[in-house]
C-alpha cells in the first residue's frame, strides 16, 4: 500500500468536519427522528422509527425479521428501503409478498439503489441500524463455520510445509476422525471423478433430482430454506439447490471428494450460500450443532445397488432424526424394491455362458459360486415373465434409523411357458413434496424419464437463481431402474437359480426373500431365498417343497 504525504491535510479537514457534523447533528437518535410510513402508497407518518417498523409489520411486513433472516448488511438494508420507496413502473408489490425474499434478489446489489428517494432524506428507517442488530443472532453458526474453516486452513499450511497432521492440531474441537476399515475402502472409492461422472450422466437420476428441486411448483420447500446434502459427491445436489434459491446448503461428504465439491461451489459463485462439511454424518455433532432440528430438507443419492447396496441409508436417517425440522421433507421420500421372475434372453446366463467356450476350451469349474453372487447387469424387459411382486416399502420419513432387513413373502405367477433362470430385483423412487405422504397416495412410478427441457434453471450461468414464478405448490417426482425404463446405473439385480424352473402359464413360484447387512463387511448385504414351484391348479391340494439359495450382495 502506498501513502500520498500530500493528500494528509485534505484527510485531517475532511476528518474534521465530520467530528463537527457529529458533534453538532442530534437527529441520529432514531427515538427524535420524524419517520414516514415504509410504503410509498401510505401517507402516514409517525414520531420515530420504531413506530414506522411496527406499523409496517401490521401490514403484513416485519421488516426487522427480514433483514435477519436474510443477513442483510447495512448497505442491503438501505438498498432494500429504497427500492420499496422508489417510483417504478412496475407492479406495486405488497407488504407481505416482500417477506418472500430470498437475499439473491438483483437489487440488493444494485449501487443505484443507493440513491436517496426523494422525499425521504432524512428519514428514520434510514437511520436505523438493522444489520447491526441482526449482527449475532446466529453467532453459534457462524462460529462452528468459522471454527471448521480456522481447522481447515491450518491443515492446509501443514501440508504445504511439510508438517503432519497431530503436528497442526490445536485445541478445536476435531470435525471427525479420518475413517478406517470398511468406512475408509468405502469412501476412498467416492475420491476419484470416474464414479461421479458415472452418477451425474446417468439422465434418469440426474435430471429426477433436478426437476424436483428446481421445479416452479416445489419453490416454497427451498427459496430461502436451509437444506442438508448427505453425502454430496461433486456438490451437484448443493449447487441444485442454491440455484433454487436456498439460503443455507449444508454439504456433508466424508471422502476427498469433499475437497473437489468446496472447490465446484467457489467456481460457480455459491460460497455464500452452500458450505462443505468434510466427515461421516455421525461424526460431526460438534460442528452441525447449530442445526440440530433447523433443517427444512434433506437431499441425498443414498441408493445404491439392490437399493440397500453400500448401506448409506443409516446416516440419512440420523441426520433426519437430528437435524430435520418436525415437519421437513426428504428428498427422496419413498423407494420401493420389487421382485420379478426373468427367463434368459442374453444377458442373464452371460457369466455362465462365457466359460463354455474359451478360445476353444469349455472351463466349467470357473462357474462355481456364480450363482452365489447377486449379478448387476441391465436386464431386457422381455426376459421379464411375470409380474413384479413388492419386496419393501421404505417410507424414510417413518424408518427406523438403522440398515433395513427384512424378510417377505412373495408370488409370482409366470405368464408364459418358459424357463425360468432368475429372479430380478430393482427398485422405484419418489419425491413428496409434503411430508407424511403415504404410499397409497403417492402416483404411480414414472417410466418415460424426466427430459432436460422439463427442469427449469439448466441453461443459467454461474451464480444465476432460478426466478420465481406463480404456481401450485407441490410436484412429485419419480423414477424407475425397472428393464422398462431408461437403463440407469444402478442397472437391476439378478440371482440366478441354480436350478432352472420349467415353467408354463399359470406356474407359480412362492417363497421368502431375507435380506440382512453381510456379517464380514457391514456395507454388503446377504440374501437368502426360499422358494418352492407349483404348477398345480388353484384350489387343489399344493405341494410344499422348499429349495434355498444363499446369495452375496457386493
Amino acid at each position: 500500500m502506498s501513502l500520498d504525504p500530500q493528500g494528509a491535510p485534505e484527510r485531517a479537514e475532511e476528518q474534521e468536519l465530520w467530528a463537527r457534523e457529529d458533534n453538532n447533528f442530534d437527529g441520529w437518535d432514531e427515538e427524535d427522528v420524524p419517520t414516514r410510513a415504509l410504503f410509498p402508497d401510505d401517507a402516514a407518518t409517525f414520531p420515530n422509527a420504531e413506530a414506522a417498523l411496527q406499523h409496517a409489520a401490521e401490514q403484513g411486513c416485519d421488516l426487522r425479521q427480514l433483514v435477519a433472516r436474510l443477513e442483510l448488511d447495512t448497505l442491503q438494508v438501505i438498498r432494500l428501503i429504497n427500492y420499496i420507496r422508489r417510483p417504478a413502473t412496475r407492479p406495486r408489490a405488497t407488504p407481505a409478498s416482500f417477506m418472500q425474499l430470498t437475499g439473491h434478489e438483483p437489487f440488493l446489489r444494485d449501487d443505484a439503489e443507493l440513491q436517496p428517494v426523494p422525499g425521504y432524506e432524512n428519514d428514520g428507517l434510514l437511520q436505523l441500524d438493522l444489520a447491526d442488530e441482526a449482527t449475532g443472532q446466529d453467532t453459534q453458526a457462524e462460529l462452528a463455520m468459522l471454527r471448521q474453516a480456522y481447522k481447515e486452513l491450518r491443515l492446509q499450511y501443514a501440508a504445504r510445509l511439510g508438517i503432519t497432521s497431530a503436528d497442526a492440531a490445536d485445541t478445536t474441537p476435531a470435525v471427525a476422525r479420518a475413517p478406517t476399515g470398511v468406512d475408509k475402502l468405502y469412501f476412498d472409492s467416492y475420491a476419484g471423478h470416474d464414479i461421479h461422472q458415472t452418477m451425474i450422466a446417468d439422465s434418469v437420476r440426474t435430471l429426477s433430482y433436478a426437476k424436483f428441486i428446481l421445479s416452479p411448483a416445489n419453490a416454497h420447500l427451498i427459496r430461502g430454506k436451509t437444506v442438508m446434502d448427505v453425502g454430496c459427491g461433486s456438490g451437484i445436489l448443493s449447487l441444485f439447490c442454491a440455484r433454487a434459491g436456498a439460503k443455507h446448503v449444508l454439504a456433508i461428504d466424508a471422502s476427498d471428494v469433499a475437497e473437489r465439491a468446496k472447490a465446484n461451489v467457489e467456481e460457480n459463485g455459491f460460497t455464500h450460500v452452500v458450505r462443505v462439511f468434510r466427515g461421516k454424518m455421525e461424526e460431526l455433532d460438534d460442528v452441525l450443532a447449530p442445526w440440530v432440528g433447523q433443517v427444512d430438507l434433506i437431499v441425498s443419492e443414498w441408493m445404491g445397488y439392490f437399493l440397500l447396496y453400500e448401506s448409506m441409508l443409516p446416516s440419512v436417517l440420523y441426520a433426519r432424526d437430528r437435524y430435520l425440522k418436525p415437519d421437513g421433507i426428504l428428498a427422496p421420500s419413498h423407494s420401493r424394491m420389487v421382485l420379478a421372475a426373468a427367463t434368459d434372453k442374453g444377458v442373464l446366463c452371460e457369466r455362465l455362458r462365457f466359460w463354455d467356450q474359451v478360445y476353444g476350451f469349455r472351463m466349467p469349474s470357473m462357474t462355481q459360486g456364480l450363482a452365489d453372487e447377486a449379478a448387476t447387469e441391465d436386464v431386457e424387459a422381455a426376459s421379464i415373465v411375470s409380474a413384479p411382486a413388492t419386496l419393501c416399502d421404505l417410507p424414510l420419513e417413518s424408518l427406523p434409523a438403522r440398515q433395513p432387513e427384512f424378510a417377505t413373502p412373495f408370488r409370482l405367477t409366470i405368464h408364459e411357458p418358459c424357463t425360468v433362470h432368475g429372479l430380478v430385483s430393482w427398485f422405484d423412487t419418489w419425491f413428496a413434496p409434503r411430508a407424511h405422504v403415504p404410499f397409497d397416495e403417492l402416483p404411480p412410478v414414472r417410466t418415460p424419464p424426466v427430459q432436460p427441457d422439463e427442469v427449469r434453471g439448466l441453461d443459467l450461468q454461474r451464480n444465476e437463481v432460478v426466478p420465481e414464478s406463480e404456481s401450485t405448490p407441490g410436484e412429485v417426482v419419480s423414477f424407475t431402474t425397472s428393464p422398462f425404463g431408461k437403463p440407469t446405473h444402478w442397472k437391476q439385480t439378478i440371482f440366478l437359480l441354480k436350478t432352472p424352473v420349467e415353467a408354463q402359464a399359470g406356474t407359480t413360484i412362492d417363497g421368502e426373500m431375507r435380506v440382512y447387512a453381510s456379517k464380514t463387511n457391514e456395507r454388503e448385504l446377504d440374501v437368502e431365498l426360499h422358494y418352492g414351484v407349483d404348477e398345480r391348479p388353484a384350489g387343489t391340494k399344493r405341494v410344499a417343497t422348499r429349495l434355498i439359495q444363499v446369495y452375496s450382495v457386493r
